[in-house]
């Protein structure tokens, strides 16, 4: 099993939120393209280059993925939101964004504890 370096993806992540928030305050430049692929992110080009298929049989690794997406859809209506004028609803919208991330994170640590477990048996 290749080394994960779970701490890098994590921190990406939490990036991507404070990206986001600077969107909204129309600051950054953001745009759909860059916010809506879930496979093209850091944490994604991972997952689907292979920490899917090797880590397949933990929960937590397929709970991640169904969180990863349903978060990089909700950055799409966000984005879409702001760049078509309403942006109290992209607000709104906005406010799903911290429960998703932190499970993303928690998720990322479960998932580190239990590949270095399996290494070190």
């Amino acid at each position: 099993m290749e080394d994960v370096n779970f701490q890098h993806f994590r921190i990406k992540h939490r990036a991507w939120k404070t990206k986001l928030r600077t969107f909204l305050e129309g600051k950054g430049g953001l745009t759909v393209e860059q916010a809506t692929s879930y496979k093209d992110c850091t944490l994604g080009k991972w997952m689907y280059a292979g920490g899917l298929s090797t880590l397949s049989s933990l929960a937590e690794m397929q709970k991640l993925e169904k969180v990863h997406i349903k978060l990089h859809e909700t950055v799409k209506r966000i984005i879409t939101l702001k760049t078509g004028g309403n942006a109290t609803e992209a607000e709104k919208e906005y406010e799903n964004i911290s429960p998703m991330s932190d499970e993303i994170v928690d998720l990322l640590t479960q998932i580190e504890k239990k590949v270095k477990a399996m290494k070190a048996a």
